[in-house]
């Protein structure tokens, strides 16, 4: 009778719940795809030392619809839910801002970024060909939750030393070296005329949460002159090395030169010059806000914008802005440049023209300053008559999509006026043209033209 009460205590019971982190991965699998995805990726993260064990959510907000990719209001792209793996207890929802359609679940890495031996985590929020910026949350022990912090925003925004980086250089990447308990900011020369091998960028410590220099390296514009210095017994220590330029490379001659016209104001006579026909559509210059990069390569953003036409038009010409994010510029004038017709308020897959160009490059006055990175860019105007007219109806929305062939250097398509109308998207490049396409709040400066036959 015994065994048969044991039963009935036994079946009386509630059913203990179990780890919801049962078979979850650290990481992302092998092969994971970088864009393409929005579909949620869970992690099991043991923080180490004793603490809890956590199941980590990452799940991309953004839409993917016939006419390319929906952000969500004000960057929202994206949250991290975290919850206990014991019991399954939700503890927060974190958010991840992004203007870009990342898979962030493929990106997500857990680290111990302030060496306090409790494990950290990140993902990517945005990334070009030379550069990647990551969000990041520390695990703070004392709530047994993840938080941002001075630390965190600093590596977040990928702008460090741009005192004598000319501005803000995107690091190629940042690494956490556990033994030295050091963290290291990485670079790419845009140019290496001089190639310093030994180059490789700054080195920083953690103290309360901030980052402390111990090592900075200043590479001069010609890539030359290596200026390093090193924190010992509380004071920089700098040592100079100069290098030769390789064969067939001088330290100016990394690829074309700018025009030696003097700068011209970005409304002359002479860059409407450049360009045949009369002027149809345009979007002015605003030197004041910070551009788009619309790079060409693969897996480069890219930018588009749209305009319409109440009567049937024959474009023939088109002037546009840009800068570059390198220092010093050499401003190339090859282009590739497609239309695109509307398909929801977005560019359609695939162009219904599409030309590689070389533009009349002309310096203009105009100085860009974005408040983010206090550096100084040389805007550049560009003019081009097209290999043939396109031919574009009534009414039709359309889209002209600008674009840097491979260079250098990032190249940055300037913003039109905010008191113009008009909208704008960003695609990603690859290798069957550009995708996932999302809608941007501004325009671009650019202007169409028409030749009369």
């Amino acid at each position: 009778m015994w065994w048969l009460l044991s039963v009935l205590a036994l079946c009386g019971m509630p059913a203990l719940r179990a780890d919801v982190c049962d078979g979850l991965q650290a990481g992302p699998p092998k092969g994971s795809e970088l864009v393409g995805s929005n579909l949620p990726l869970s992690f099991k993260l043991s923080v180490g030392q004793g603490g809890p064990a956590f199941r980590i959510t990452v799940r991309p907000l953004w839409q993917q619809n016939a006419g390319g990719v929906i952000l969500g209001d004000d960057g929202h792209a994206g949250d991290i839910e975290v919850a206990h793996c014991q019991d399954g207890k939700p503890l927060q929802v974190l958010r991840v801002t992004a203007d870009q359609p990342i898979n962030f679940g493929a990106t997500f890495h857990a680290e111990d970024i302030n060496f306090d031996g409790y494990l950290d985590f990140s993902v990517l929020t945005e990334f070009a060909a030379k550069w990647g910026s990551k969000s990041y949350w520390v695990y703070d022990p004392a709530s047994g939750l993840f938080a941002e912090n001075e630390l965190t925003r600093e590596l977040s925004e990928n702008c460090l030393g741009p005192e004598w980086h000319g501005g803000c250089m995107k690091a190629s990447s940042i690494d956490f070296d556990q033994n030295k308990r050091e963290i290291s900011a990485n670079y790419i020369p845009m140019f290496a005329a001089c190639a310093p091998d030994d180059y490789r960028g700054d080195r920083y410590r953690v103290e309360d949460n901030r980052l402390v220099l111990v090592h900075q390296e200043e590479l001069s514009s010609d890539n030359c002159t290596l200026t390093t210095s090193d924190l010992i017994g509380g004071a920089m220590v700098t040592r100079v090395v100069r290098y030769k330029p390789g064969p067939g490379l001088t330290a100016a001659d990394p690829s074309p030169e700018p025009p030696p016209s003097d700068p011209q104001p970005p409304n002359s006579r002479e860059l409407v010059a450049s360009v045949g026909g009369d002027i149809l559509y345009e979007h002015p210059l605003d030197d004041h806000r910070e551009g788009l990069l619309s790079n060409a390569r693969e897996r480069r953003q890219v930018g588009a914008g749209q305009f319409v036409f109440s009567d049937k038009v024959f474009i023939t010409g088109i002037r546009w802005y840009g800068y570059y994010t390198c220092n010093p510029a050499r401003a190339s004038p090859a282009f590739d440049v497609s239309f695109f017709p509307d398909e929801d308020g977005l560019p359609a897959s695939q162009p219904i023209y599409s030309a590689g160009v070389e533009a009349h490059v002309t310096k203009t006055t105009a100085i860009l300053v974005p408040p983010a990175s206090g550096a100084n860019f040389q805007v550049y105007a560009y003019a081009v008559d097209l290999p043939d007219p396109l031919t574009v109806p009534a009414g039709q929305p359309m889209w002209i999509s600008i674009s840097a062939v491979p260079s250098f250097c990032e190249w940055l398509w300037d913003r039109g006026s905010s008191a113009d109308t008009g909208i704008s998207a960003s695609g990603v490049s690859g290798s069957r043209g550009i995708s996932n396409w999302t809608q941007l709040k501004d325009n671009l400066a650019f202007a169409l033209y028409e030749r009369k036959f």
